[in-house]
């Protein structure tokens, strides 16, 4: 490997610090027009702990002026499929889809190929008003594709993005004492992501980063675009004055929501709000005064992972103030297998809206499944639901899946693995899908044998009823357990009608 020395880049600064820039933004090139260079770790030398400038890194981390990258590598182990990213300008892709720039002539740009990647950008800003408030956010767009199109073909959650801030200018983009917002997916659009909110600490300044992160799938191509980042005060630092100052100014620009009215509330009498694109779950808070985690509550069921929302989504912000009296809801309908091929594809007039399920052993532990070497597992229980509650289960047996739920409507879902006795899940267990008309989808969940119980070859374990415990009242407490994850009050009594239909239902038999 090439060993090159300091890298001269007309931009790069002495520190990795940037000075308060005078206006409302207080960022220093927040639109990435100031031009383009090869990074020198030498700059920032507590950014990556000891990587020296070689050949890899300066010529393919091209960053925009006064931006420092990070990254997360692999820890060492065979089947990692984390690593650097290149960085590079966002050019225009060939063919229909040109809209890599927000705003402006420049975007910044970064991508993995056939890899996975946490990585981004950060930029610290010095002389804030110690305990004032800073409010952060940028947009984004990711690009996510198997085949080289222009359009993404992944499912809309595998590249997802975040923004933070760590309020005393920390430049570890793991350090747990940043401020994130909540994942969002944007898929080839631009949209907002943030804001989020801090309190400048004591030495008076604070570093943003804007994070990517490719959750399930190493696809040939998983870019990530930013363009215009804004920093800037919510509340004004404290002028020194012998009198009282006055009030400040009406804010005209920044990113934080203007209060919408209350809407109509529905015939129920809960008052909702319809998502649009650039919303998020804490500007949605801010919009309406209200406590994200009350939001957080109320939305249980449809909420995506990490607070994850889209455009279109009916959001309830309160519940009328006399509680309707519950009436029971129906059981949940038990399904039947859908016709389906010797290679799992659901076979004509079996419904092409559907979601597709199956649990494997995970031998290798990489979260893909080798079908000549890991085979299917029974005994995995599958939860669909949506924003209503509960809507299927299915338990694996091991030998026929794929099972597809079939029958769906086109609209957002959450599929929920509880894994087999005796494991554990290598892979996320909960899933959030979105489907179109017309849209099968098939979801493989990875398994691998729980530490605390010994493998041996070619056995499943099975669980050994403890202090007088029984196998229904295992059944019943897997039930409690998925449908907690899955909604809030209403849902738990339909699991309440779940396990008394099922202990009944164990005495007839």
């Amino acid at each position: 490997m090439v060993m090159l020395g300091m890298v001269p880049v007309s931009w790069a600064a002495p520190s990795r610090e940037r000075p308060m820039q005078e206006g409302g933004n207080l960022l220093t090139n927040p639109g990435f027009e100031d031009g383009f260079g090869a990074w020198n770790p030498d700059d920032c030398p507590n950014c990556h702990w000891g990587v020296s400038c070689n050949w890899n890194i300066c010529m393919t981390a091209q960053v925009s002026a006064w931006w420092i990258p990070f990254w997360r590598n692999c820890d060492g182990g065979s089947n990692c499929a984390l690593g650097m990213p290149e960085y590079k300008p966002a050019a225009p892709y060939p063919g229909t889809y040109t809209e890599r720039i927000h705003s402006g002539n420049n975007a910044q740009q970064y991508f993995s190929y056939y890899r996975t990647h946490e990585a981004g950008l950060f930029q610290t800003v010095t002389g804030l008003e110690p305990g004032a408030t800073v409010a952060f956010s940028a947009h984004a767009q990711g690009w996510s594709s198997n085949d080289g199109d222009a359009k993404s073909d992944a499912p809309l959650d595998n590249l997802v993005f975040r923004v933070g801030v760590d309020p005393n200018g920390g430049v570890d983009p793991w350090s747990p004492a940043i401020v994130w917002s909540g994942f969002k997916a944007s898929p080839d659009a631009y949209s907002l992501v943030g804001p989020v909110e801090a309190q400048v600490g004591a030495e008076g300044k604070v570093t943003v980063f804007m994070y990517s992160k490719v959750q399930h799938y190493a696809f040939m191509n998983n870019d990530a675009y930013w363009d215009d980042a804004s920093l800037v005060y919510t509340t004004p630092p404290a002028t020194p004055t012998s009198t009282p100052p006055p009030p400040p100014p009406t804010p005209t620009s920044g990113p934080s929501p203007t209060p919408r009215p209350t809407p109509t509330p529905r015939p129920d009498g809960a008052t909702v709000h319809i998502v649009e694109d650039g919303d998020t779950l804490f500007g949605i808070a801010l919009m309406y005064s209200v406590d994200v985690d009350q939001l957080r509550k109320l939305n249980a069921g449809s909420l995506g992972a990490n607070d994850m929302i889209w455009p279109g989504m009916e959001l309830v912000i309160s519940l009328p103030s006399q509680t309707p009296t519950p009436t029971p809801l129906p059981v949940p309908p038990t399904s039947t297998p859908a016709a389906a091929s010797e290679d799992g594809a659901v076979q004509e007039g079996a419904g092409t809206t559907s979601i597709c399920v199956l649990a494997f052993h995970d031998r290798n532990g990489d979260s893909f499944r080798d079908e000549t070497a890991e085979e299917l597992l029974p005994n995995a229980e599958f939860t669909v639901a949506d924003a209503s509650g509960v809507l299927d289960r299915y338990t694996s047996d091991g030998i026929s899946e794929p099972y597809c739920f079939t029958g769906l409507t086109p609209g957002a879902y959450r599929v929920i693995q509880s894994s087999p006795p005796g494991y554990e899940s290598s892979t996320s267990a909960e899933r959030d899908v979105a489907l179109g008309e017309g849209t099968s989808l098939e979801l493989q969940f990875g398994n691998v044998r729980s530490e605390s119980l010994p493998e041996e070859a070619g056995e499943t374990p099975s669980p050994t009823p403890e202090n007088g415990g029984n196998e229904d009242g295992e059944g019943i407490g897997r039930i409690f357990a998925t449908v907690a994850k899955v909604s809030g009050v209403m849902v738990l009594l339909l699991a309440v009608g779940v396990a008394v239909l099922f202990v009944l239902n164990r005495r007839r038999m």
